[in-house]
């Protein structure tokens, strides 16, 4: 298991703080410079981390499925 968080990084293109569609680690979140948002703390499994220690782009930590993904309907 790995503590992963939502973070800010600034856009550019924008000209604003844009909020990552990603969790990753602090280490990675440090590495390239973004803003971490505490609070968002959670862990999950390190198998959903990519080799830069992201998540890939919405990805759903609290889901009830293994991966972050929902692959199916439970009724």
């Amino acid at each position: 298991m790995v503590t992963v968080y939502r973070f800010s990084l600034y856009d550019i293109d924008n000209d604003q703080m844009r909020q990552s569609l990603r969790w990753a680690t602090r280490e990675a979140i440090e590495r390239i410079n973004a803003h971490i948002h505490e609070e968002t703390a959670v862990e999950i499994p390190s198998s959903d981390l990519d080799g830069d220690q992201m998540t890939a782009r919405s990805y759903n930590p609290h889901s009830v499925f293994r991966g972050g993904f929902q692959t199916k309907i439970v009724y």
